[in-house]
């Protein structure tokens, strides 16, 4: 077949987005630099729901999947495991899929199983992949090896249809059984190319990150941690939104030119990252460097930058007419398939392979690339090669931290952050790459990462690479860093998909459920009920009385994609010493309230604004007639502090689900030792109150459900709060800090869009 050779012109970043991929090269003299750009359509010729996909899903089924899998900052179990979370995942995935996509699913212990070819997604063969999922037993050791090959096994035996093809590999620990002798890698590499790009997902501190990184970079596919409960729903959908946004698959990058050019490609180090090699073009010796590129996503740019050694341009001075042109001249070839967009109902015709080029002078500056844009694409690629320098890769092929010079990171990372271009520039991409690298909590999580040994042994040998991956190939993993979120940012299809999965994730009812999956009431006629269709309240709206109840709902699986944190809506009565109440938004430092332990004086106030916040409104009182709205993971106590739950899972009439904007409030006593003097009664007075913690409670560890390292530490919140400076009412106004864990380890100042604890 005949493969179509266009000739792509360089265009400007504000010309009208091509219909085909196009690829250009900004020459940068002064810096003797190069930005490489291939740019794709913002979004597809006709309408369409999502690209159609073939995903075989590779489940680690191991005893260790049986492990509780609590949300961040939680102590106590939430009832779900980690196989139960993963089943949702799948689930999700499933919800999301239409008839012109296919699932394979193959399940991993100390053997694998293909529980399911490749079938297209039918209802019934929907019903079928459903009920495989959810009985899905956890058992055995950890053959990922297997799993891998069970994966590669099922698109083998399955026609290539024109879908885009992913096999998504997740598991909890380390392979312990059938590894292939020689490594992973290698063995990779003397079978044949693999049919699918290879996705994978480490869950839990006791991953082989570097293995499962090294896996991704091999098929041309992407890594994400994910390291508890409270990640896997953002880090799932965002994967399959990128595929299901595929503009095009195995995409290819050639650049040829001069021998006596020497060229550096700045960036991460992989296991298919090539050298420049010489070759033979029409009777003369080029050099040429080959960059696979994978998939290439709707309406998001790929981005090289690269550099070039001084002796280029001391040949431009003996150098003349002809000879000069030819020395400088550069070459670039892009080949890539576009994706099948011929769902069922469409009239999108898959084109064949196509092959594009450019050339320019590289000695000749671009007059279409920004300064701005050449400091961030600089700066991304400078983040990428320092991370990528602490995870060198060893003869195995697999990455393997390096923590024997941890110092000489900190240094290093000193010396990026004193030098980096993006600190000069205030626009928000460059801006996103300084807050991930040292910017305030929540931020600046490579800092934090780095700075702190126990840090980087903990969850920064495995977080590094996942936020190194998102850079490199220029996809958002996750709702949590700013960096990464800039792209796809102005990829309607990716945006699309991306909501979807996540209304999808938030409305399936949890495993083991058997309610009917959960639509918005606007769109149905039927009695189910969604927590993004409840009751919608403001803070001048919201109920302490006697509100009329909808149906009620167990608590919305969204807390595993964006884990809420401990607060009260700013009406909810509070009681005072003299027994009479006093909404929590009036109190003042120095207002005696009612304890357990009896009266003890307010110390300080925290609030924070927030926007369609899901709160739980609890129901209560002797008669029921009684209603406190709580953030999901706020330990109460419904009978005199004799125990304490979160409202998130009370079940039935006792709760259901609100969206609220306006204020929540915390508040912190004066100091006591006794941790029954760290409660206030809240909803009313009396019989018809509930016990509510109150931050500093003193309770750091162990099985009680209050318990949490920093909000029960009466001395760190203290200085944390008053970090951030009191009024003279001594109210604060803040936000909930996480750490890279995602637990809450601090409070911070107010920047943007707010967000609660």
């Amino acid at each position: 077949m005949r493969i179509p050779l266009r000739q792509a012109q360089p265009v400007s970043d504000d010309a009208a987005p091509p219909v085909s991929a196009v690829v250009q090269l900004h020459p940068v003299p002064v810096k003797k630099a190069l930005l490489v750009k291939v740019v794709t359509p913002n979004a597809p010729v006709c309408h369409v729901d999502h690209v159609p996909c073939d995903i075989v899903l590779v489940l680690d089924v191991s005893t260790s999947m049986r492990d509780d899998a609590p949300v961040p900052g939680d102590s106590e179990p939430t009832g779900l495991s980690v196989m139960d979370l993963i089943k949702h995942a799948a689930l999700t995935i499933l919800q999301t899929l239409t008839p012109g996509d296919r699932l394979g699913i193959v399940v991993f212990g100390t053997r694998s199983t293909v529980i399911q070819s490749l079938l297209y997604m039918n209802e019934g063969n929907k019903k079928t992949a459903r009920a495989k999922i959810k009985g899905l037993r956890s058992s055995g050791s950890t053959n990922l090896w297997h799993g891998i090959q069970n994966g590669i096994r099922v698109f083998d035996e399955s026609l290539d249809n024109g879908n885009v093809r992913a096999m998504m590999v997740l598991t909890d620990g380390m392979p312990n059984h059938g590894c292939p002798q020689q490594g992973f890698i290698p063995k990779l590499k003397a079978m044949q190319p693999l049919p699918a790009t290879l996705d994978t997902f480490g869950f839990g501190y006791g991953v082989r990150s570097g293995l499962l990184k090294s896996l991704a970079e091999f098929g041309h596919g992407n890594y994400a941690f994910i390291p508890d409960a409270g990640m896997i729903g953002t880090v799932f959908v965002h994967a399959v939104a990128n595929l299901q946004a595929t503009f095009a698959t195995e995409a290819f990058l050639s650049l040829t030119y001069s021998p006596s050019i020497q060229v550096t490609e700045v960036g991460e180090t992989t296991v298919v990252k090539q050298r420049p090699q010489r070759t033979a073009l029409e009777k003369e010796t080029r050099m040429a460097l080959h960059i696979a590129l994978g998939n290439l996503q709707f309406g998001q740019t790929r981005d090289l930058f690269l550099r070039f050694k001084q002796a280029l341009f001391e040949t431009r001075s003996v150098a003349v007419g002809g000879a000069a042109e030819a020395n400088s001249t550069m070459t670039a070839t892009l080949s890539y398939r576009k994706s099948k967009l011929d769902l069922i109902g469409s009239k999108c015709i898959p084109e064949a392979p196509i092959v594009v080029s450019t050339q320019a002078n590289l000695l000749q500056a671009s007059k279409s690339l920004s300064t701005a844009e050449l400091a961030y694409h600089e700066s991304r690629a400078e983040i990428c090669r320092f991370l990528s320098s602490l995870f060198p890769l060893g003869p195995d092929g697999e990455h393997h931290a390096d923590l024997t010079t941890c110092e000489s990171y900190k240094r290093t990372l000193a010396e990026l952050v004193a030098r980096i271009p993006a600190q000069h520039f205030r626009d928000a991409r460059n801006i996103s790459l300084m807050q991930d690298l040292n910017g305030p909590l929540p931020h600046g999580q490579i800092s934090v990462a780095i700075n702190n040994t126990a840090h980087l042994y903990k969850w920064g040998i495995h977080y590094l690479p996942s936020y190194m991956n998102a850079h490199s190939r220029q996809i958002c993993n996750s709702f949590k860093d700013p960096g990464p979120l800039q792209y796809g940012a102005e990829s309607p299809l990716f945006i699309s998909c991306r909501d979807s999965l996540n209304d999808a994730f938030d409305r399936l009812p949890p495993p083991g459920d058997d309610q009917p999956f959960l639509k918005d009431s606007s769109s149905s006629s039927s009695t189910s009920f969604s927590p993004s269709s409840a009751h919608r309240y403001s803070s001048s709206t919201a109920p302490h009385g006697h509100p009329p109840p909808p149906p009620p709902l167990a608590m919305s699986m969204s807390r595993y994609r964006n884990p809420a944190g401990v607060c009260f809506a700013e009406n909810t009565p509070v009681e005072l010493a003299s027994g009479s109440t006093l909404p929590i938004r009036l109190l003042r430092w120095g207002t005696k309230v009612r304890t357990p332990n009896g009266a003890r004086q307010v110390a300080m106030v925290l609030r924070m604004a927030v926007q369609d916040e899901t709160l739980c409104c609890v129901v209560y009182g002797v008669s029921g007639h009684c209603s406190l709205l709580v953030t999901p993971w706020h330990p109460i106590s419904l009978d005199g502090g004799a125990t304490w739950m979160f409202p998130g899972r009370l079940v039935g009439d006792d709760m259901y689900v609100v969206e609220y904007t306006g204020w929540v409030y915390s508040v912190m006593l004066q100091p006591d030792g006794n941790t029954a003097s760290h409660a206030i009664r809240v909803g009313g007075s009396g019989s018809d109150g509930v016990w509510g913690v109150t931050l500093g409670h003193g309770v750091v560890r162990g099985r009680d459900v209050r318990a949490h390292c920093f909000l029960g530490d009466y001395g760190a919140v203290g200085r944390s709060l008053a970090g951030l400076g009191e009024d003279k009412f001594g109210v604060v106004e803040g936000r909930g800090v996480r750490d890279g864990r995602g637990l809450v380890c601090g409070f911070g100042v107010v920047e943007g869009d707010n967000e609660n604890m």
